[in-house]
């Protein structure tokens, strides 16, 4: 078995456990209709059950473990004349998604924030958790940009071709699930920056097991 699969292999199983708890902090077949912030996503938490949503939160920090020991794995495959920048690749994600995991464990706050129907207070706790959301993204979006270059120019083990199951390029279709119906639109669109490294991952490791 290659050397990275088992990495690969773990840092699939956190994306899932990562979408599992977007699922649980947010899902509902009812109203879905984003507004660029954090409060219609109160607002859905707001009438979940407490549990529920503590467990959705509690998630997050699990799945950012795993995806950071996904990560090195991904840091294995480069390969060319500057087998390093998949290494760049790793450790730009995993600072990413340990803030997403730091984000996540805010959200049940922000759930009983709005229980309390304390609005400034969700303000606060909103501002709190869109401060960690822009922390990670610049590096993140920077991660794929270079994974995708990386993947297309044949610097890493994985065939060239292979870049469009790269979150450079899955990402975009986050656009498109805005206008599939609920409860698809829920799922898709909010879980989808999760499942463009599900995909990832998933054929990640079926190359390498290839």
């Amino acid at each position: 078995m290659a050397p990275a699969a088992p990495l690969l292999a773990i840092g699939l199983i956190g994306s899932l456990v990562m979408f599992a708890g977007d699922m649980l902090l947010y899902f509902t077949p009812g109203a879905y209709d984003m507004d660029g912030t954090l409060r219609p996503y109160a607002r859905i938490m707001r009438d979940l059950p407490e549990g529920r949503v503590r467990l959705g939160g509690l998630l997050g920090p699990v799945a950012a473990f795993l995806y950071v020991i996904g990560f090195a794995g991904l840091s294995m495959l480069g390969m060319g004349e500057l087998p390093w920048l998949m290494w760049a690749v790793a450790v730009l994600l995993s600072f990413a998604l340990v803030c997403g995991g730091a984000y996540h464990a805010q959200y049940p706050y922000l759930a009983l924030a709005a229980r309390a129907g304390d609005e400034g207070l969700v303000g606060q706790v909103a501002d709190n958790i869109m401060a960690l959301q822009r922390l990670a993204t610049v590096p993140m979006y920077v991660a794929f940009v270079l994974l995708g270059v990386l993947v297309a120019l044949g610097w890493t083990t994985l065939p060239q071709w292979a870049v469009v199951l790269t979150p450079v390029v899955t990402s975009f279709l986050g656009f498109a699930w805005l206008r599939v119906p609920q409860p698809f639109r829920c799922v898709l669109f909010g879980g989808w920056s999760n499942l463009v490294l599900t995909i990832m991952f998933a054929a990640m490791l079926a190359f390498v097991l290839a």
